[in-house]
């Protein structure tokens, strides 16, 4: 288990406050968060990387820095940072001849993790002679063959292209269902959290605002910023939701809508003016102006109306979301 308890670190015109977390054994945890909000900082606190914080870090009742020494942490960074001089099988052993691993244990598992990786056929090739996946690929070949309890991953994938990036997230999500390492994985990309995390922590400014499965994040985001940043198109005050919709709010501060829950009909009370159509994949996003606000609604199907028409509006109510109630 990781213990984060108010966990804060102060620099120049940042601070990373009050962070708590706790991670199982087992875990697949994102931490979720634009550039500049503090997830890369908490992960080389973790790491044992920086040792200057308030508060308390605790992997399996020890601090990270005999976690490092004992060799249980593995990490793999945005750049590969992979040795030039060495090809793809030495680079993986890098790590295993420094703790003095038996040389015949030493290529057992490097033929496994080259396996693993898909690299089979070019161990004896040089970085240089890589492309960006399969640095990737090495990079966490060598992270895994130490057999670590801990694997942190920053935003490993981020300078890839789509196709690669989509290859090395299924690569990832395979090796932890097999492996059952604990990982924290640190992204801007929300699409990327979902799909490997099965808990995701959002980061603003220095702050933990959110944190949960990523079906509790979505359906409940518990403040605007996390509504916004998993794509709820539509965040109303109580007041200005009160105006536009004609009806009474018992409780929260904010209501998100997302696009979908609002539909186009015959004839309703909401009445609004198309302002823009945008064709998404998938289907259209539209905006229509309703009593002086701007309301966001996505079709999946073909829209037959046009800029400028007044069009009938409907949400379902079971759809709202409540936010800060």
């Amino acid at each position: 288990m990781i213990e984060i308890k108010g966990v804060s670190k102060k620099f120049s015109g940042f601070a990373l406050r009050n962070i708590d977390i706790s991670i199982e054994e087992g875990e697949f945890v994102g931490i979720l968060g634009q550039s500049g909000s503090g997830k890369s900082t908490l992960l080389s606190l973790v790491a044992g990387l920086d040792k200057d914080y308030d508060g308390e870090i605790l992997i399996n009742g020890k601090n990270p820095s005999k976690i490092i020494k004992d060799g249980e942490v593995a990490m793999v960074f945005q750049n590969d940072l992979l040795l030039p001089h060495l090809n793809v099988a030495e680079n993986i052993a890098f790590g295993l001849k420094i703790k003095r691993v038996p040389k015949d244990e030493i290529e057992k598992r490097v033929k496994e993790a080259i396996i693993e990786m898909d690299l089979a056929g070019k161990e004896k090739r040089f970085p240089n002679e890589l492309s960006g996946g399969e640095k990737q690929r090495v990079a966490i070949g060598r992270a895994i063959v130490t057999r670590p309890k801990l694997l942190l991953l920053d935003e490993p994938f981020s300078a890839l292209d789509f196709n690669l990036r989509d290859k090395m997230q299924k690569l990832v999500k395979k090796l932890h269902k097999k492996l059952k390492v604990t990982i924290i994985f640190v992204t801007h990309d929300r699409e990327e959290a979902f799909y490997l995390s099965n808990k995701i922590g959002v980061m603003f400014k220095g702050e933990l605002l959110d944190y949960g499965t990523p079906e509790q994040l979505y359906k409940n985001p518990k403040n605007v910023y996390t509504a916004r940043l998993l794509a709820v198109e539509n965040v109303f005050s109580k007041e200005v939701f009160q105006k536009i919709f004609r009806c009474k709010l018992e409780k929260s501060e904010f209501v998100g809508l997302r696009g979908k829950s609002i539909k186009v009909v015959e004839e309703s009370n909401l009445k609004g003016k198309i302002e823009e159509i945008n064709f998404k994949m998938g289907g259209y996003s539209v905006i229509v102006s309703l009593e002086n606000e701007k309301i966001t609604l996505v079709e999946e199907k073909d829209f037959l109306y046009k800029v400028g028409d007044e069009v009938s509006l409907q949400y379902d109510d079971h759809e709202k979301i409540l936010i800060g109630d």
